[in-house]
């Protein structure tokens, strides 16, 4: 359920689709991911205005959700 901004420094709530941006990713283990275990998407919103300077990442080693800037690169452990 999308409840609020991924960025933990924004209180905006999600009200509607349209607005920001949803990431998704499919996953195999959904307890690593601290999901139930019938559930098989992560999924995260930012605002529109987090958006707009910041992107999902999402860190399959330690299944984790980061917030990188929009100009800066996330690379993964092989």
């Amino acid at each position: 359920m999308l409840g609020k901004c991924a960025n933990p420094g924004c209180g905006c709530e999600f009200k509607r689709m349209g607005t920001g941006r949803i990431y998704t990713l499919h996953v195999s283990d959904p307890k690593r991911w601290g999901l139930p275990e019938h559930v098989k998407q992560k999924v995260v919103w930012l605002c529109a205005k987090c958006d707009h300077h910041k992107k999902v990442r999402f860190d399959h080693e330690r299944c984790q959700v980061v917030l990188v800037n929009r100009h800066e690169h996330f690379r993964q452990s092989d």
